[in-house]
């Protein structure tokens, strides 16, 4: 997931409802819940292809459990992900429609 979507850039810290949100799933499914920051890989050339010299950008999540508890905590944390997207392509949208005119056209 993109950082956009957890990090609180003006307290630069993580976002407080997603930490609270991912609290509650592993409260609810008996879980231990881990958000991990982007990764270093190492790719042959030192560069990988984004010209980026071996960062991935993405979080990742790591979910320990019983196998049965693992699955229901990660279903819900993908809808919360799903969630959190569409919830910033709906403003991005917003701001397009926002900013166009019937003049413009």
């Amino acid at each position: 997931m993109d950082g956009e979507l957890v990090i609180d850039t003006a307290a630069t810290a993580l976002k407080s409802h997603v930490v609270d949100h991912l609290d509650e799933i592993a409260t609810f499914c008996g879980v231990d819940i881990f958000l991990l920051g982007p990764k270093f890989t190492l790719t042959t050339d030192g560069v990988n292809g984004n010209g980026d010299a071996g960062r991935d950008q993405r979080w990742r999540v790591a979910i320990y459990g019983d196998m049965e508890s693992a699955e229901h905590a990660k279903t819900r944390v993908l809808i919360f992900i799903d969630r959190l997207v569409s919830s910033i392509q709906r403003i991005q949208l917003w701001d397009i429609t926002d900013n166009f005119n019937s003049s413009d056209v």
